[in-house]
């Protein structure tokens, strides 16, 4: 209950926000990052990675992004993941100057996972999701952002009985300094809420994202 209010709290600064001023939140960009995430609910370890990620927004009001991320969850023995998540998406302006938007997002991710060592285990975990949020350039070079994301999704490990179907409730919160108007720096946190099944943890912890982004030019369809 404390997570989910902090994330009302949160999405209520962001509507206040939206009267502050500045430029509409920009949709064409590329970024990379480096992810710090908990690796497992049981406590069985802490990861670490990188991110890339690409968005194009098309026809005013619609986006399309794709993120590939790598890295390792130290477990003993440790466990490497890769894999992708793809975003369809709808943003609406809900200020007079449009820098506050609401966001609508269908989601899905497809990640691997396999244990160091030749006894080790491997393994997929994937699914789909909505997610719904708040953009909003506060000032000139300050950006908020808010979202909540609900995910369904399936956890199957190879050459065994588990293969279970989980839904997963995240809070994600992120904050942006444009440098330049092409160029800027980011914190995201995504905290989990909610998870119905434990054995899926695997990628669903709680994480943090330092990137660095470039924005080019506006709506493709313009």
């Amino acid at each position: 209950m404390k997570r989910i209010g902090i994330a009302v709290l949160s999405a209520a600064s962001l509507l206040a926000a939206g009267t502050a001023a500045a430029a509409e939140p920009q949709w064409n960009y590329g970024q990379i990052g480096w992810i710090q995430s908990d690796g497992f609910d049981d406590g069985g370890g802490e990861g670490d990675g990188f991110k890339v990620d690409g968005s194009i927004g098309f026809l005013e009001n619609f986006h399309f992004q794709l993120s590939y991320e790598d890295g390792t969850y130290d477990n003993s023995p440790d466990v490497d993941w890769d894999g992708y998540r793809a975003t369809l998406g709808f943003h609406q302006a809900i200020s007079s100057s449009g820098n506050t938007q609401f966001i609508a997002n269908i989601n899905y991710l497809d990640i691997d996972f396999d244990e160091d060592g030749a006894e080790g285990f491997s393994g997929n975990t994937d699914g789909y999701g909505l997610g719904f949020g708040l953009r909003s350039m506060i000032s000139e070079n300050v950006e908020l952002e808010g979202m909540i994301n609900w995910t369904k999704g399936n956890y199957d490990v190879d050459n065994s009985s588990i293969d279970e179907d989980y839904t997963d409730t995240s809070l994600v919160v992120g904050g942006r300094y444009h440098w330049l108007p092409s160029l800027s720096t980011g914190l995201t946190l995504t905290v989990n809420a909610s998870t119905s099944n434990d054995s899926e943890s695997l990628g669903t912890g709680d994480s943090a994202l330092i990137d660095v982004r470039y924005s080019f030019g506006s709506d493709i369809s313009k």
